[in-house]
């Protein structure tokens, strides 16, 4: 093993490369290098083309999330770091499902305003104190977060510790570094993302946290440029959470010390949260949504902006007030009361102008796991109102209202399949267009729409395997029924492809190259018609028509759309009538179905043959009766590093005959690579579908694949589908007991619909 010292120059990068079999361990090590030295080519590695290829080698690395988050994690320069390299697009890891920047604007314009209370003699008069115990009732069932000013904690304190957090954050990082823990153990620690390994994707901040109660932390072990005001405005803000608890007791009608007596104010943890200027806010989160843990938060924030509060189904800004500090109901205080306070969840937007600086002091935290058990207040329980809550530790506690509320953030449409609230509106606008992908790239948009975001691990390897040594295989068709010896050999070659690859290219395949020219062609000219024809007359969801013209004809049951459009007809056994096609592709649609439907029989044939059957084996069971084409147009995308034009699958059917023009974009999956299936003019692309493998008992593969999109060019494709699961058959199939089924290769599927077996299929590719 070569050790891992730092390296100087490029020449000694390319050295430790030569001379360290561990391959993995070098393109970490070139990453977090590549990071500490220029912070300005993270957003080339992450960002470019998703790849890495090592100089000189030819070896391929594809994008690696946890590759990334450890380089990203061992610079220990937080987001800062990235920003003051100059970065201009947000690393991979950074970027948020489509379904986190739902609504990223919030609610400036609603009714709605989170409720500000003044605490102004809350200790000195009766009737003043009474009131407050009302608006604080009130705010805490109806909302779980309120806004309270006259506080007691000096407006210099609020200002000097905000500027200190600042100060912090924007010193040298040499400085910073020496904080740097990922040991929430250690009573002060500085470090990006808490949960950076365990989360989906990470947030645009970076946070300095001290543990303050039930032991601080020495003076010294603070950082030197905020150590005095930490420590002040802590001793503050202690004070204050006493104050608030006794007014939250009285709220709930209990005596006055009864949550400071539950020990509900011993425990406190400080987060000075730092977010910088993002160059693309619009992918990422500083706070994703979330609730809070413990039983209360103590928010002081500066007047940037960006906090939103969920409310009534709406986000809700919660616009920074001069002298104000935020106040918001955790998840343990919900449990002890029995659901009347409510937790709810916010999140934080950045932007990308100026940095934002807050400072979260939460009372409680299941940060430290303890072994206490908590249930509902009893005095707060009654025959009518039982409690929610069985005696359980925090984190149980916690660990349960978090996964009821997973649950509640989607709901069910017809079909049973789980989508957001905000991301159902969005896909309902985009289908009553009835414009297509298309119709967005000819409004002239710069950004994809968030329903069209795909998450970093669909997009791994973008670029595909350029240099890798893998082909998709070539077989010449020609001569195949006019000489035995040229069929055998092809026989031979088509076996070996779809038993190693599930793909190959067919030439000579006696489909002339003017109708293949003039097919893409027709394609294209449906598309790039006028919107109102393609409108007025195809596009529906209803796919017992024969013809229709959609955009993802799985768009409410994805979780995430594709850059796609489709003109889909049924070919056989019962054609359209030539009328029900469209005027400008008509002729050659009826013709090259033909044709294709001539080329799926000799195929068929083949297949029979390549597996010892007789030559009709495949035709006899009517795997070549029913034909789905589907014209395929992938318009430029101008962001194509986030989307996909079709993603990772497999064909449900026997067999797929693909057309494409010569764009390029589809990739086959092959040893756990994408390879790129290169368009070759006059070839026409072959794959088994998963009905064909199932009844060949898994000697014929159906392969993943996909399609990537470019920003330049239209894609266009015909996808040729012989049998297939959209419409629903009662016919049982079982694998092929002629020569496929013996004692040695028993049966892996029992008789069931084609339908049921691709569904299993699936689910264990899952």
């Amino acid at each position: 093993m070569v050790p891992m010292k730092p390296l100087n120059s490029d020449f000694k990068l390319l050295e430790l490369f030569h001379t360290c079999n561990d391959k993995k361990l070098v393109v970490k090590y070139l990453l977090i290098h590549s990071f500490l030295r220029f912070p300005f080519t993270w957003p080339i590695i992450s960002q470019s083309r998703r790849k890495m290829i090592l100089p000189s080698s030819g070896v391929e690395s594809e994008y690696d999330r946890k590759s990334e988050l450890e380089a990203f994690d061992a610079s220990k320069s937080g987001v800062k770091g990235l920003v003051d390299g100059g970065l201009t697009k947000i690393p991979l890891m950074f970027i948020h499902p489509h379904y986190n920047p739902d609504a990223k604007s919030g609610s400036a314009v609603s009714q709605f305003r989170v409720p500000l209370i003044d605490l102004d003699g809350v200790n000195d008069n009766a009737t003043l104190r009474a009131k407050i115990i009302d608006q604080v009732r009130e705010a805490c069932e109806n909302w779980g977060f309120l806004q309270v000013v006259n506080h007691g904690i000096p407006a210099s304190v609020l200002e000097e510790m905000l500027d200190g957090i600042r100060g912090f954050h924007e010193q040298d990082t040499q400085m910073k570094k020496e904080f740097y823990t990922r040991d929430f153990k250690e009573k002060v620690s500085f470090v990006s993302n808490f949960d950076l390994f365990q989360a989906t994707a990470a947030t645009w901040k970076d946070s300095l946290s001290w543990a303050v109660a039930p032991n601080p932390p020495h003076p010294k072990e603070l950082p030197a440029v905020c150590r005095d005001i930490v420590m002040e405005y802590s001793k503050q803000v202690k004070r204050l959470g006493y104050t608030l608890f006794e007014v939250l007791s009285e709220a709930l009608g209990l005596d006055v010390n009864h949550l400071k007596d539950m020990e509900c104010a011993e425990m406190m943890f400080h987060a000075g949260h730092y977010y910088p200027p993002c160059p693309e806010p619009e992918l990422t989160l500083g706070a994703r949504r979330h609730t809070d843990s413990g039983f209360l938060t103590v928010l002081l924030q500066d007047q940037v902006g960006g906090l939103q509060v969920l409310h009534q189904n709406q986000w809700i800004d919660l616009v920074p007030m001069p002298g104000a500090l935020v106040i918001n109901v955790g998840d343990s205080l919900q449990v002890i009361t029995n659901d009347r306070f409510k937790s709810i969840e916010h999140r934080v937007l950045v932007n990308s102008e100026s940095s934002r600086v807050s400072v979260a002091s939460a009372f409680g935290t299941t940060l430290f796991p303890s072994s206490k058990l908590y249930s509902p207040i009893k005095e707060l329980l009654s025959q009518e109102n039982p409690p929610k809550y069985k005696e359980a530790t925090l984190q149980t506690h916690v660990a349960y209202l978090r996964g009821k509320r997973s649950k509640r953030k989607m709901i069910l449409t017809s079909s049973g399949v789980e989508v957001e609230h905000g991301r159902k509106r969005e896909l309902k606008a985009f289908d009553d267009s009835k414009s297509g992908v298309k119709g967005l790239v000819d409004a002239g948009i710069t950004k994809i729409p968030p329903m069209f975001i795909h998450p970093q691990y669909n997009l791994n390897a973008k670029s595909g395997s350029a240099v890798s040594q893998f082909r998709v295989p070539l077989v010449d068709l020609d001569g195949i029924n006019d000489s035995a010896t040229l069929r055998a050999k092809i026989i031979d070659q088509v076996r070996e492809a779809c038993e190693n690859w599930g793909f190959f290219q067919a030439v000579n395949h006696g489909i002339p190259a003017s109708v293949l020219e003039e097919m893409i062609d027709g394609i294209r000219g449906f598309h790039e018609q006028d919107t109102q024809v393609k409108k007025e007359y195809f596009y529906k969801r209803d796919f017992k028509e024969k013809v229709s013209y959609f955009s993802n004809f799985d768009l409410c049951q994805a979780t995430v759309a594709t850059w796609k459009d489709c003109l889909s007809w049924a070919m056989a056994p019962s054609p359209p009538d030539p009328t029900e096609l469209p005027a400008v592709c008509r002729d050659i649609v009826m013709e090259y179905s033909k044709q294709v439907k001539r080329l799926g029989c000799t195929l068929f044939e083949l297949l029979s043959e390549a597996l010892g059957l007789d030559v009709n084996r495949l035709k006899d069971m009517e795997c070549a009766e029913m034909i789905f084409p589907a014209g395929h147009y992938y318009p430029p995308c101008p962001e194509p590093e986030l989307t996909l034009g079709a993603r990772r699958h497999t064909d449900s059917r026997f067999l797929t005959v693909l057309l494409q023009d010569q764009v390029g974009g589809l990739q086959v999956l092959h040893q756990n690579q994408w390879i790129d299936a290169s368009p070759m003019p006059g070839a026409l692309v072959i794959n088994v579908g998963d009905s064909l493998q199932v009844i060949t008992n898994d000697r014929f593969k159906s392969i993943e694949h996909r399609v990537l999109v470019n920003r330049v060019s239209p894609r266009v494709s015909v996808a040729s589908a012989f049998g297939t699961n959209l419409f629903p058959s009662s016919k049982l199939y079982s694998p092929i007991k002629e020569s496929l089924v013996t004692q040695e290769n028993p049966p892996k599927y029992k008789e069931a619909t084609l339908q049921a077996h691709v569904a299993y299929l699936r689910g264990k590719r899952v």
